[in-house]
């Protein structure tokens, strides 16, 4: 159980960032093709997979330590120095 929501909080923070990246990505493209009196063009796949990107790179990133976690006693990990 602890593996796993190490995993799923990961995973959820690497998605929120996915997400976030994509939007600001999107509306700086929109902003500036607007100041410059351009067409603003952007490629919905990249939009759309950024979010995926994130929480995988979250899921990855999270494996280690929740592993690591799982394996750790929970009195042990109180006693332990920060």
């Amino acid at each position: 159980q602890v593996a796993g929501q190490f995993l799923a909080e990961s995973t959820t923070i690497g998605l929120l960032g996915g997400v976030v990246g994509a939007a600001l990505g999107v509306v700086a493209v929109v902003c500036v093709a607007a100041v410059k009196h351009w067409t603003p063009v952007l490629d919905l796949g990249l939009a759309l997979g950024a979010p995926v990107a994130g929480a995988l790179v979250g899921l990855l990133a999270g494996l280690y330590p929740s592993l690591r976690a799982a394996r750790m006693e929970p009195v042990d990990a109180l006693r332990a120095p920060s």
